[in-house]
């Protein structure tokens, strides 16, 4: 979210006590009202479900500065999603009734929520869109793409991911089991198209990833 806009909205949380949550904690589950509208200042938390056989599947990772869950805050639909802790992370909690009446009268605010949200759920139909109609493979490409966009520093053609991307947050990404991703992110390696670095992901060409991710014969 551009925060030269929504200044206001972060100053209006500073009258809440911060809170911190360490890696792999959970803000809110899905079973649970929530206990009010979040402001991450600091780490990254995903937003993910989870099957009735026991499956989970990401559905956005979210980073500073983010709000949730805005569309419970708004029209109060039932909150269905569990957010947790990808990093150690820093939050604000302000009741939601505050929130709503502090944002009602600014369509500045409303409008970069709204955008933040409408942008989350692009990407979101893109991402479902390839966990449907691609192969593992080039769901591994779509992933990989999308944590570069959001959580990489480019470098030439290329964008580095400092932050540590186990195989099994891929595969929860990506939506299959974690021998299936580690299997696609081999064979990216053996093309050259991924490289690890340490505890970090190189992608040396965006361009040639997005050509990979379209190609006719992308595993040959």
């Amino acid at each position: 979210m551009d925060t030269g806009k929504t200044k206001e909205f972060e100053e209006f949380y500073k009258q809440f006590k911060t809170r911190s949550y360490k890696k792999g904690e959970t803000l809110i589950r899905a079973d649970d009202d929530p206990q009010g509208i979040f402001c991450l200042t600091k780490g990254y938390v995903r937003q993910y479900t989870i099957s009735k056989t026991g499956f989970e599947l990401t559905l956005h990772i979210l980073r500073p500065v983010s709000y949730f869950p805005m569309v419970w805050a708004i029209n109060g639909t039932p909150n269905v999603y569990f957010f947790e802790a990808l990093t150690p992370v820093e939050v604000g909690r302000a009741p939601r009734e505050d929130v709503v009446n502090f944002i009602k009268d600014k369509p500045t605010i409303v409008f970069e929520l709204l955008s933040e949200l409408i942008e989350r759920y692009a990407e979101t139909l893109t991402r479902m869109e390839n966990l449907v109609f691609s192969d593992a493979y080039r769901r591994v490409i779509s992933v990989l793409l999308y944590i570069a966009k959001h959580f990489g520093e480019e470098k030439g053609k290329g964008v580095l991911i400092t932050h540590h991307f186990t195989q099994q947050d891929i595969a929860t990404l990506v939506g299959v089991a974690r021998e299936t991703a580690s299997v696609e992110m081999a064979r990216l390696e053996k093309k050259g198209l991924v490289e690890h670095i340490d505890r970090a992901i190189f992608i040396g060409n965006i361009p040639l990833m997005n050509a990979e991710l379209t190609s006719n014969n992308a595993k040959t």
